[in-house]
């Protein structure tokens, strides 16, 4: 071997050997950790830490960020001593300073961290430790401290499952939401309706924070009632309230006036009404005795936007939900047996137009753009009605009723290339047109 050539050698070995060192050195000195407790996405609140278990070494800080974009929560190490109850005011203040050293034989506690504020311990001591929020119980974390210099796995490791536990809950969470979006019901002694509304739902790792579903269709004299389905968090269901009254006092406190409800259990549109605070697997209940459309909302959640609508209409007449869409107007009755519709609101609430032709002698109707007409029309009784560029003929002829047109609504929904249906009970004819 040529001297040059083992001069090389040479300082390749040593210059391994230097890098080999100084990544020894930042192995060995004290890193920092970073840690979520809990996410928001819409309106689900993930209630877990991110990473769930974290491994660092002694000496090493983990800084704690509540990353909900609402919810306030707490980090709260117990070290063995009994859980603490987040209805003691001195358990939301901190037991020691961010940033303090911690060697995992006493309570340490951050006190609310609210959305964004973050909160550091350094751990000294080797040592499995559990923690929680006092505010969710069943939000969990786990910090692993093990001996400086011992192998952990990576932050890149660490924090790889992040994404696939967040992608999980989301998946659960929409499972639910398309469960519960659809309007459950039953009669009620008096041969009114009671609907059902989950005022949020929790599970193990989220919680959603809507009404579902967020709009309801009632008749007046019928009753909502409002079921709180999370395990920990509180909602509530307030009607008209004052904009001079705060839900919270001016130290962040809840206002009493709030906690309690008000308004009796029978709403006609005026006043304030409030359910008062709704704990988890309890329920609310209203009656309607005046049609309208009613928009609410749970106050300690305005920011994720829990709200939804009541939407009640007159006592005995057909409720028309289009589009998905409560269709409010009294054009739709029932006349020997069918449902027939006032022809022009009707067709506007498809985006159609309606117009008279007098060549014609007819209604026309237009969705989704202008059709031609047909050069003449066959004879058919009651009003002559064209829908897109088609003569509309039914065993059940138009009629005029109170000066208005009206037409079998099955059969518009059937020529327009829509579907129907028919509730009997809730007295609700469903239309769907593209």
């Amino acid at each position: 071997m040529s001297k040059r050539l083992m001069a090389l050698l040479l300082s390749s070995v040593l210059m391994l050997a230097s890098v080999g060192t100084a990544l020894a050195a930042d192995a060995a000195s004290p890193q920092n950790w970073n840690v979520s407790v809990g996410k928001e996405q819409g309106q689900t609140s993930f209630d877990s830490m991110f990473p769930k278990v974290i491994f660092i070494h002694e000496g090493d800080t983990v800084k704690f960020t509540n990353g909900a974009t609402f919810a306030p929560h707490t980090v709260t190490f117990l070290a063995g001593t009994a859980p603490l109850s987040s209805a003691d005011p001195k358990n939301l203040a901190p037991t020691a300073p961010s940033g303090s050293k911690w060697d995992g034989k006493s309570l340490i506690n951050s006190g609310i961290l609210e959305p964004t504020k973050d909160y550091s311990i350094t751990f000294t001591a080797s040592g499995s430790y559990a923690y929680s929020c006092i505010l969710h119980p069943l939000m969990t974390g786990t910090v692993v401290v093990v001996p400086a210099g011992a192998s952990i796995p990576s932050l890149v490791e660490q924090t790889a499952g992040v994404k696939s536990e967040v992608d999980d809950l989301l998946a659960q969470a929409d499972a639910l939401t398309h469960v519960n979006m659809d309007s459950n019901y039953m009669k009620n002694a008096d041969g009114s309706m009671m609907y059902m509304v989950d005022a949020g739902m929790g599970h193990r790792g989220f919680s959603m924070n809507t009404m579902m579903p967020e709009t309801i269709f009632i008749s007046e004299g019928d009753s909502v009632q409002w079921m709180n389905d999370n395990e920990y968090e509180p909602h509530f269901v307030t009607f008209n309230k004052p904009d001079d009254l705060s839900f919270f006092g001016p130290h962040g406190e809840f206002n009493l006036k709030f906690m309690a409800p008000a308004g009796g259990n029978t709403f006609d549109g005026s006043g304030f009404v409030n359910s008062g605070m709704i704990m988890a697997h309890k329920s609310y209940t209203l009656t309607f005795t005046k049609a309208g459309t009613y928009k609410y909302e749970c106050y300690l959640h305005s920011g994720s936007k829990m709200t939804g609508t009541v939407v009640v209409a007159p006592k005995g007449s057909v409720k028309l939900l289009v589009n998905g869409k409560p269709f409010m107007t009294a054009s739709a009755q029932l006349y020997n047996n069918h449902v027939y519709a006032a022809i022009i609101p009707v067709v506007e609430s498809f985006g159609g137009t309606v117009e008279w032709n007098n060549e014609l002698g007819a209604v026309v109707i237009n969705l989704g753009g202008k059709h031609d007409l047909p050069a003449k029309l066959l004879p058919a009784p009651g009003v002559k009605v064209v829908i897109n560029g088609q003569q509309f003929m039914s065993d059940l002829a138009p009629q005029i009723i109170d000066g208005h047109s009206f037409a079998p609504l099955q059969d518009i929904v059937s020529l327009l290339g829509g579907s129907y249906s028919w509730n009997e009970a809730l007295q609700l004819f469903t239309v769907t047109v593209k």
